[in-house]
């Protein structure tokens, strides 16, 4: 089952057999276990096993830097940061790949392991084996997730969950709603082919809510894009966004929808490619297989960095399709011409946002590259002409942090409002 803790079944069925085991070995489960821990800061310590009898060493590299919010600093992380052994009640997660961390080989065995306290969060990690930064390996306990369609993409990290602790995390964000749910009010996630704006094959992430049904009034739709290096899976591998709609569904916080997540890095970040391609393959592929609706006022675009800037076209050029937008961590502020119809934008309900250590929110790349601007260069453009827009800032930088509190901020607040 995606994402979540796996605890291996390898040492039980080499026991079951009847094969003999060392009782170092038998304390060590391959992959990575969280457990309450009434020791630990944060009430839950997280522990990884990593078995490779050859290595002479093991690192897990992973979102475990932690940081403090010092309102004095917007834009970029502070130089400061804190290690997992280090967290305070009031501290969040920053960075995705952000702490990289030693193991040990514990002696008899071919495991190498190390435990931290960790508090509430969905989090990604991969393991480096002998000094390899460039190979960055899946925890084979914990796979990371695949389309599994033709020309269909991975993620590129290993993730798990960590529960929120009321008393000891009190000061701290409540992750809560990126839990899966064992209720049965869980919905799915599938990978689909439809032919896109080349004529290719090409994969389409699909979220379908609980109790989705075929006779049922069309549902709403969110049409979202990953950010640069992304694709079809990140949405819900990294962000865990099916979870976070499950749950905001199931709380009466947002109504049943369908999501729609593309992969865009196949057009080399082309916007007015990606734009067509939206409008004239992916909506009529999905409007024909799915039971949305085709009113604009029921559709919705997001997107991350390079999607952000992928969600700013989308509003510039084809406003009229979409009630609502949410441009997050990255826009394009090229696209103000006389061309541009203000007033199909002032109809539409738009979100702009970031963390607070987002270099989306002010600081953007070199001379623009690849079209690239931080949000605070697209303001000055929609106040201009008077197009209404929320600012949502959150604790968190450019990652996977950041975009779920955001994207659940734009369901709550902004969806069908």
């Amino acid at each position: 089952m995606k994402k979540k803790v796996f605890l291996s079944l390898l040492l039980a069925s080499i026991l079951g057999a009847g094969i003999a085991v060392s009782a170092a070995e038998e304390s060590y489960v391959p992959g990575v276990t969280v457990e309450a821990d009434e020791a630990s800061p944060t009430g839950y310590t997280a522990t990884f096993v990593y078995e490779d009898a050859d290595a002479e060493l093991v690192q897990l590299r992973g979102a475990f830097a932690f940081y403090y919010d010092e309102p004095d600093v917007r834009g970029a992380a502070p130089e400061t940061f804190y290690g997992p052994e280090e967290w305070a009640n009031g501290m969040f997660e920053a960075g995705d790949e952000a702490l990289t961390i030693d193991m040990e080989k514990a002696e008899g065995t071919d495991y190498w392991v190390t435990s931290m306290p960790l508090p509430s969060g969905h989090y990604q990690y991969v393991f480096l084996v002998d000094g390899d930064a460039d190979t960055k390996l899946e925890d084979p306990t914990n796979p990371m997730e695949a389309s599994g369609v033709e020309n269909g993409n991975h993620y590129d990290r290993s993730t798990f969950y960590v529960p929120y602790d009321a008393e000891k995390q009190s000061e701290s964000i409540d992750f809560s709603f990126m839990a899966p749910r064992e209720d049965g009010n869980a919905g799915t996630v599938t990978y689909v082919n439809y032919t896109d704006i080349n004529g290719d094959a090409a994969p389409l992430g699909v979220y379908l809510p609980a109790g989705y049904s075929e006779d049922a009034e069309p549902y709403k739709v969110l049409y979202i894009s990953h950010g640069g290096g992304g694709n079809e899976t990140d949405w819900f591998a990294g962000g865990s966004l099916d979870y976070i709609f499950d749950n905001l569904i199931a709380e009466g916080k947002t109504e049943p929808i369908v999501i729609i997540a593309m992969n865009n890095s196949a057009y080399s970040w082309q916007f007015e490619t990606i734009v067509n391609n939206l409008v004239e393959n992916v909506i009529p592929y999905a409007e024909e297989n799915y039971n949305i609706t085709s009113d604009p006022a029921g559709r919705a675009f997001g997107g991350l960095s390079m999607g952000g800037v992928t969600a700013t076209n989308v509003l510039f050029r084809e406003a009229d399709q979409f009630g609502y937008l949410a441009i997050m961590s990255g826009a394009d502020g090229s696209l103000d011409s006389e061309t541009v119809d203000y007033d199909a934008i002032r109809a539409t309900k738009i979100m702009l946002g970031a963390g607070i250590y987002d270099f989306g929110l002010t600081g953007g790349l070199p001379d623009h590259v690849f079209g690239f601007y931080p949000l605070d260069e697209l303001t000055p453009i929609l106040d201009a002409h008077d197009v209404s827009y929320g600012f949502e800032t959150v604790n968190g930088s450019h990652d996977w942090n950041t975009w779920p509190l955001l994207i659940k901020i734009f369901a709550e607040n902004y969806l069908w409002k």
